[in-house]
């Protein structure tokens, strides 16, 4: 995939992450800007300006930002670093406001959910996540992986 399109891959990804709990946070907002800042993952982009952009039309329907996402990533070939670049931006940007609702968490599954690296790979680039669903567990049930926004803490 090319750097482009994985960027705004990358920044659609962040803004689920921000918006799956209903609530856009600031420090969420800033922990992207962090991100932004102090990595490669979003340079040459104008992000404010994406940002905005993104969180506009996922506002609009969380639903279907989420599921035109999840197309995409299916649709893209990805490679694992993508993969899991994808997975550290959510991971840090839900845990930026220091508190992990069951909506976010539940968006972390269905994310991993459409990524083809390994549950091992994942453990040893990020630990234990005890909320973290095996996708090869017999426990894993593929219905438990969509997200709706009546999963949304109100």
């Amino acid at each position: 995939m090319d750097s482009i399109k994985f960027k705004e891959l990358l920044l659609n990804t962040a803004v689920c992450a921000i918006a799956c709990d209903g609530h856009v946070d600031d420090r969420e907002i800033e922990a992207l800007h962090k991100i932004e800042k102090n990595s490669p993952y979003f340079s040459a982009t104008d992000l404010s300006n994406n940002l905005k952009k993104s969180l506009e039309s996922c506002s609009k329907d969380l639903n279907i930002f989420m599921k035109e996402l999840f197309v995409n990533i299916n649709n893209n070939k990805l490679n694992t670093v993508q993969e899991l670049t994808l997975l550290e931006i959510s991971l840090r940007i839900i845990a930026a406001d220091e508190i992990e609702e069951e909506s976010e968490k539940k968006f972390i599954n269905s994310l991993k959910s459409h990524l083809k690296v390994e549950d091992y790979i994942i453990t040893q680039r990020f630990g234990e996540i005890p909320y973290l669903r095996s996708n090869s567990s017999e426990f894993n049930n593929s219905d438990d992986d969509s997200f709706e926004v009546s999963d949304i803490k109100k």
